[in-house]
């Protein structure tokens, strides 16, 4: 820990060096060519000197320091003409350089995006809706988790926290119009981003079984800008670019620096003495430590590295279970308070590091790199397991309708004669135990958890990826770039303050901790492309470009250690459960390595046909040797009716083979089903226990996307409207869930299927649905005035509906139905009002989030839609001076708290497992 600390520390040591003798100082303002639209968040450096500054809102910036003489000043700000100038410094004056930008296009593999000027977000100019975050809008935001702060600018854009979700606390599920994490393509310097090993259990029904990248891993002092296209590109980047596509600029300055701490908690959270430690009130205390430091290499080349330290305290929004007040009345005084967690898990040296590099070796060449190398723990809660009603652990069979604990017969043969544990009342009778206790062929667990126990789920993340490549201009006009990708993601799970009960051999020596195994996911992509611009003979300009790529994914399974999938056959006959209660260890029969990989080409072609008229299209072959070949394409336009109104649209296809993790993965999770707790495996298709149920081996899928959109500014305001409508076919999804029968469990038995007992149902991944997401994405930026000072108001809205259109009523259930298409709000908006006035600035933003589908338990018994709700979020920044900032803000400032289940009551009882 005090390693990583010392690494940010270093970099903003780095960031206050390198200031010169005083000599004189520069200053003036950066604005837009032909609008003079001020432009905040330019950069003004002096290569040689390694100085620099950044404009603030009213594009005005001072350098200090200068030693006298002619420098070469250079003014860059993403989606504008790069301007550079000569200066000539005097000793003790001051200098004055304004500079005016002129507008141009930025082309990151294919994906064209065009200037913000920080507001508005979205590209107006473009084919397709993309929006554009600058990183002034990244870092101003007091939230530290990067997700979030997509969630609160981009429409569409859906990510939550995922309490008792197994893998899901680890990597959150995010979603891009009503589609899963992984039909999403996500870019880092416009290459390919490698998935996280996490494989989502728990994700809202749509994001069930998804494995995208983990974007909450890039911290947003790193970035330059991010982008988001929010519409299908298959055919231009490959299969799993359905939903669009998210690029993260990373930053290049080659001088300059900061550092920025941020801090905060839950201070009005209602917490138990199991979290209620730190420093602020309440509960969730966190903290990140980041710092950035831009580096010169030779004239023009750059080093720019930032790196990201915290940790976080868990949250805890628990009350105490019924069966668990019934327990503690009853005079059992072992019961924890609260006996199960409802919150936030505990992170734990979160650290990231990423580094961006460039070099120009000749006028014609450069050569690049980036990468990053993250890790962190995350610890959290899984369900209690009652020590009267938990099958596989405590639960006996009813005896002349008598409640009895579950005892083991530890002889092998069945020779024990084990009593019989009546429960009378909520209590065991005293005097059996009594006697149980001193008989060396019988044992119950009671004995080692006599109030039950909640297993607690942990894991260890690390994430690295390096990248690099040339790139540069042939003599012919050709652009071509050359590139390699590798990343790599770890995930080591373990469980304690549990048991696997094929240990009752042991008794009270029974371990209580277990490594349950990992997941490793290892991408690796080579890209060549090529692009030209050229005019036709008839004048019309013509943009070409052409590329090659090959991709291989690979997964493993490692297994855990022993005693986390340990089978003893005479315990296992007996009922009792296997593996590390909670979430079993691997089985060295499910490690291995599986592998998937592709190869690509594409063309994609754009022109302005006429003045008025932009069009492009495309074509993605790729290959897939396991899967088959595939041809995508997409057409695009842009028609501008006037000077302030356009219509836009597209059409594409696309295609996406399962993951080498979705085709392979095992997994024993415990989750609500039949009115109880239960074990609940999700196997490989390949698995004799789910093909019992019908399981065959996994298909590609196949979508068409549709995109049509409207695009207006008029009177400084600058408004998009698009339309979404995306098809899926043969959807990769988990089943519902297959209930195991006696008669199920002894077929398998017969046919050496040694683990049948383990758990009481299953689910495997299945090509049964076809899904329909559509829906309405709306941008606005509005500027108004307030107080003399600068002010825009930000809105960003969606209306959404997801359906499954055609689905297999024996893989989908109706409360399956209903997690998929309603499990997210249908109606989202935000809406922020950003105030910047002198040193002072101000924000408030408006979330709303529609009613969305909660179902707590597997038969959707207790179901409900809880009521839309509205929360306010408020910021204040004070700039001490050019290098220090102050901002403390209040998140869900009015302390908004989902609505009540109707059938709470209710769901006590089935949370009793009564």
């Amino acid at each position: 820990m005090v390693k990583k600390a010392a690494v940010i520390a270093t970099l903003f040591t780095l960031a206050q060096a390198g200031a010169v003798a005083a000599q004189g100082s520069l200053q003036g303002t950066v604005t837009a060519a032909g609008t003079g639209s001020a432009l905040a968040g330019a950069q003004v450096s002096l290569p040689d000197l390694s100085l620099g500054a950044i404009t603030g809102p009213n594009g005005a910036y001072e350098v200090g320091d200068i030693p006298a003489g002619t420098h070469e000043v250079v003014v860059v700000i993403i989606g504008y003409q790069t301007e550079r100038r000569q200066v000539t410094i005097t000793d003790g004056q001051t200098a004055t350089l304004n500079v005016a930008l002129a507008e141009t296009a930025l082309e990151l593999e294919g994906l064209v995006a065009v200037g913000s000027r920080a507001r508005p977000r979205t590209v107006t100019e473009s084919p397709v809706p993309v929006d554009v975050i600058p990183t002034t809008d990244i870092v101003q935001q007091g939230d530290t988790d990067f997700a979030n702060l997509l969630r609160n600018v981009v429409p569409s854009f859906n990510v939550n926290i995922q309490p008792i979700s197994d893998a899901a606390t680890f990597a959150r599920p995010a979603n891009l119009r009503g589609l899963a994490p992984d039909h999403t393509l996500v870019l880092i310097n416009g290459k390919r981003r490698h998935r996280t090993a996490v494989i989502t259990w728990y994700g809202n029904g749509l994001a069930d079984g998804s494995q995208g990248p983990d974007i909450a891993l890039i911290p947003g002092l790193a970035l330059e800008q991010a982008e988001v296209l929010r519409d299908g590109a298959a055919a231009q980047y490959g299969s799993d670019a359905i939903a669009g596509v998210m690029n993260f600029v990373l930053r290049n300055d080659r001088s300059g620096g900061s550092i920025e701490f941020k801090s905060g908690g839950h201070l009005l959270g209602d917490t138990s003495n199991r979290v209620d430690r730190g420093v602020l009130p309440g509960d969730g205390d966190m903290y990140t430590l980041s710092g950035n430091i831009g580096l010169p290499l030779g004239e023009t080349g750059f080093l720019n590295l930032t790196g990201e330290y915290g940790n976080a305290l868990p949250t805890d929004r628990s009350v105490q279970r019924d069966d668990a007040i019934a327990l503690i009345n009853s005079g059992n005084n072992s019961v924890r308070d609260p006996a199960q967690i409802w919150g936030s898990p505990d992170i734990y040296d979160d650290f990231k590091i990423f580094g961006n590099f460039g070099l120009e070796i000749n006028p014609a060449t450069d050569v690049y790199a980036f990468g990053n190398w993250s890790e962190r723990e995350v610890v959290g809660g899984f369900y209690f397991r009652n020590p009267h009603t938990r099958n596989g652990v405590f639960r006996g069979p009813v005896v002349d309708g008598v409640p009895t604990v579950k005892v083991a017969d530890l002889t092998g043969d069945m020779s024990g004669n084990c009593p019989v544990v009546p429960i009378v009342n909520n209590v065991p009778d005293a005097d059996v135990l009594a006697g149980l206790r001193t008989n060396p062929d019988c044992y119950s667990l009671i004995e080692k958890f006599p109030g039950g126990f909640t297993p607690n789920f942990g894991g260890q993340v690390a994430d690295m990826s390096i990248a690099g490549g040339v790139r540069g201009h042939l003599e012919n006009g050709w652009y071509y770039d050359f590139s390699a990708t590798v990343g790599r993601s770890y995930a080591l799970f373990y469980i304690f303050n549990t048991i696997n009960p094929q240990l009752l051999t042991l008794r009270n020596d029974i371990p209580t901790h277990y490594e349950a195994g990992a997941y490793t996911e290892t991408d690796r992509v080579f890209n060549f492309g090529m692009s030209k611009q050229r005019t036709l003979d008839n004048g019309i300009p013509l943009n070409i470009a052409w590329g090659l790529e090959y991709r291989t994914e690979m997964f493993r399974i490692t297994n855990g250690e022993p005693n986390s999938f340990h089978i003893n056959e005479s315990l296992a006959a007996q009922g009792f459960g296997v593996g590390s209660n909670g979430f079993a260890g691997f089985p060295p029969s499910d490690a291995g390595i599986s592998t998937v990989s592709a190869q690509s080409a594409y063309i994609d072609l754009e022109s302005d046909v006429s003045d008025d008229l932009l069009v492009g299209g495309a074509l993605r072959f790729e290959r897939w040797p396991d899967y088959g070949n595939t041809l995508d394409g997409k057409v695009a336009f842009r028609y501008d009716v006037n000077y302030d109104v356009a219509v836009r649209g597209a059409v594409s296809t696309g295609f996406r083979v399962p993951t080498a993790g979705q085709a392979n993965l095992r997994n024993v999770t415990t989750e609500f089903n039949m009115g109880a707790l239960a074990d609940i495996a999700t196997l490989p298709p390949t698995n004799p226990v789910a093909q019992q149920k019908g399981a065959t081996a996994l298909t590609p899928e196949k979508s068409v996307n549709l995109t049509f959109g409207v695009v207006a500014s008029i009177n400084s305001i600058d408004l998009t409207v698009d339309y979404y409508n995306i098809e899926v076919e043969d959807r990769i999804a988990f089943t519902s869930r297959f209930n195991l029968t006696p008669e199920d469990i002894q077929a398998l038995l017969n046919a050496g299927v040694a683990d049948a007992t383990s758990f009481s149902s299953v689910r495997f991944f299945s090509n049964q649905q076809t899904l329909r997401s559509s829906g309405i994405d709306v941008v606005a930026s509005i500027p108004i005035e307030l107080m003399d000072g600068t002010t825009t108001v930000t809105v960003a809205a969606n209306i959404g509906e997801v359906e499954l259109e055609s689905f297999n009523p024996e893989f989908t259930s109706e409360n399956r139905r209903k997690q998929i298409e309603d499990g997210q709000p249908g109606s989202k908006l935000t809406a922020t009002l950003n105030h910047d006035q002198g040193q002072w600035s101000a924000m408030l933003r408006l979330r709303y989030f529609g009613e969305h589908y909660d179902s707590p338990t597997n038969d959707g018994s207790v179901s409900y839609y809880p009521d839309p709700a509205f929360i306010f979020d408020t910021e204040v920044r004070y700039q001490i001076d050019e290098n220090f900032t102050i901002t403390g803000g209040l998140q869900n400032l009015s302390d908004v708290y989902p609505s009540d289940n109707p059938a709470g009551e209710v769901a006590g009882l089935i949370y009793a497992e009564q």
